[in-house]
């Protein structure tokens, strides 16, 4: 019957689902769903039927649908599972609005993860997750974040300038050369005074004459970082 479905025409496919929904098996379900003739009406009339949405592939493909009305697609957001979740906050066929109700059930779900699931979700999640993870202080889901795809350079500026950041995250920051080679990632790692003083010191001779000029000035820059840009060049200081 499933294949058969697949041939429907839009009336046909209407009739099967306004005349014989009561005893639409989930299979049939999924493929009045998969059908290029499908609706929005459709979809919602599925979506309002308890015996059908009773089914987890009902629920996820209902969520996951372009042409589901926006109201079913949110409410059966908060049944399904995290991976389903993760995967589907990022597919970009999935309307905004769909999205953004995603993200919001992630966000609040993030506390109850295993590290393990922290780490396989930082590598891929949506740049809302992305906001949250940032702050976690595991050095293994944060490496794991350094590597997503959907980070961006003002991510980690806003780590590094907050009092949020770690030693440990500043040097792991510091070290990877994708992240590193961006100047406002730079200058950010010299002013936060948490950076560990030598990992700071090693950025000095990628800023320019202005900011380490500032730098210097800062009453908040250590002795050490005085005295390594007293040794770059004089001229820093007196210009």
């Amino acid at each position: 019957m499933r294949s058969r479905i697949q041939q429907f025409d839009q009336e046909q496919l209407k009739s099967l689902v306004t005349k014989n929904l009561a005893h639409l098996t989930e299979d049939e379900a999924l493929a009045v769903m998969e059908s290029m003739h499908v609706t929005p009406r459709m979809i919602g009339t599925i979506a309002q039927n308890p015996r059908l949405t009773s089914f987890y592939s009902v629920r996820l493909r209902i969520v996951s649908h372009r042409q589901t009305p926006q109201a079913h697609a949110v409410k059966f957001v908060h049944y399904l599972y995290w991976p389903d979740l993760l995967r589907l906050s990022v597919e970009v066929t999935v309307p905004a609005t769909t999205r953004r109700a995603i993200d919001t059930q992630l966000v609040n779900r993030v506390h109850k993860l295993s590290l393990g699931e922290k780490i396989t979700s930082a590598r891929r999640c949506s740049p809302a997750l992305i906001k949250v993870l940032m702050f976690d202080r595991d050095p293994k889901v944060f490496g794991a974040l350094l590597n997503n795809s959907r980070l961006r350079e003002e991510n980690l500026v806003e780590l590094v300038q907050s009092d949020e950041a770690s030693p440990e995250q500043l040097m792991m920051i510091a070290a990877d050369r994708r992240w590193v080679s961006r100047y406002a990632i730079r200058r950010a790692l010299v002013l936060n005074v948490t950076t560990p003083k030598g990992t700071a010191a090693t950025q000095l001779r990628f800023l320019s004459r202005r900011d380490l000029r500032d730098i210097y000035g800062n009453p908040k820059t250590s002795v050490y970082l005085r005295r390594c840009i007293e040794r770059m060049s004089d001229r820093v200081i007196s210009e």
